[in-house]
């Protein structure tokens, strides 16, 4: 564990200010960038990190409105670059590298949620240009055989397997079941788009819904935020027929607000932190756990975003702003994504 990785997770910022939870001190941290704002409501971002130069890499996000939201498409700078509209209520967004078309070919996929829809979004990324390209398949619907809101889908991450590469969505609803919650699909290329192929239910659900949820692809493990429960922990290999929840953080003692986004920092192959957010007016705080075994808890730090839903963050060099990596938190009262360096 490098030195600047402790300092921010463990003990920055105290000089900036401080709160209290629980009669514990806060560290406390500001946002050093804010994107440009979005038209209505931020709820998901992604960061999608460019190959050979990752100075030009991208952050994206979902602007939460019925019949017209919309996908943003943001530089380093947080200016807007892409703006694709007249989404019927995204919710979550997700980013994985690597799906094959072909024994030569693969693309980085951009993937949402539309929710009012009952279905998927599927995009690729252009490389060069860095543009979005929709590849969207006609079988990218979910929850087939539910009806109302549970068919309808918010919260979603992408899952490659490391065994064979194939991806995989794993998608909650905005009501449903106190079992098998989630749904997990395949996707597929099918003639030049993407469509998705029905592989399992699963996932308990104690509390009000179930939006934020992250994966772990090397560990083979998905979270997500059973609202005002819990953090729930899942094997994410369907191969290993193992549907039982393995792992447990209790969120009604530690957390104010909702639980809300799920992200993971990686410091190796096995060990980082895993990130939560405590969604509360004007000073969400992040709540901090190990990656590794269970989960034992580390840190909260306040900040002065605004009711965060989503966030994402990565431990890879940027640019000389973000050397060892960014975290972004959707900030709601001032419509944009914000910018937390990693000093």
């Amino acid at each position: 564990m490098s030195y600047y990785i402790t300092l921010f997770f463990i003990c920055i910022y105290t000089c900036l200010g401080q709160d209290l939870i629980n009669n514990r001190v806060l560290p406390f941290i500001e946002a050093s960038i804010a994107t440009e704002s979005v038209r209505t409501d931020p709820d998901d971002p992604a960061i999608w990190i460019h190959p050979n130069q990752p100075e030009l890499s991208l952050i994206i996000g979902t602007d939460k409105k019925t019949g017209t939201g919309g996908l943003y498409v943001f530089n380093l700078d947080g200016k807007i670059i892409q703006h694709i509209d007249n989404i019927d209520r995204p919710n979550n967004v997700d980013v994985e590298y690597g799906f094959k078309i072909n024994e030569t070919y693969f693309i980085d996929l951009v993937v949402f949620t539309e929710r009012l829809q009952s279905r998927l979004r599927i995009f690729s990324i252009n490389i060069n240009i860095r543009q979005l390209y929709e590849i969207t398949g006609r079988n990218t619907n979910v929850f087939i055989d539910s009806i109302g809101k549970a068919a309808a889908p918010m919260g979603l991450a992408l899952y490659k397997r490391p065994s064979d590469k194939k991806f995989y969505a794993i998608v909650s609803r905005k009501s449903g079941p106190n079992y098998n919650y989630l749904g997990q699909y395949e996707l597929v290329w099918n003639q030049g788009l993407v469509d998705l192929k029905f592989i399992r239910y699963f996932g308990d659900c104690r509390g009000r819904e179930i939006e934020s949820i992250v994966v772990d692809d090397q560990l083979g493990h998905v979270y997500y935020c059973d609202e005002s429960y819990g953090i729930r922990k899942y094997n994410v290999d369907p191969s290993t027929n193992q549907t039982e929840q393995i792992g447990f953080i209790n969120t009604t003692n530690l957390w104010q607000g909702d639980s809300e986004g799920l992200a993971i920092y990686t410091t190796s192959d096995r060990n980082g932190y895993l990130i939560t957010t405590d969604q509360i007016s004007r000073g969400t705080i992040f709540h901090i756990f190990e990656r590794q075994g269970t989960n034992s808890y580390i840190k909260s730090i306040k900040t002065r975003a605004d009711r965060t839903d989503g966030i994402e963050v990565t431990s890879k060099f940027l640019n000389e702003n973000f050397p060892r990596g960014l975290l972004i938190a959707m900030n709601e009262f001032l419509l944009k994504i914000m910018f937390i360096t990693i000093n």
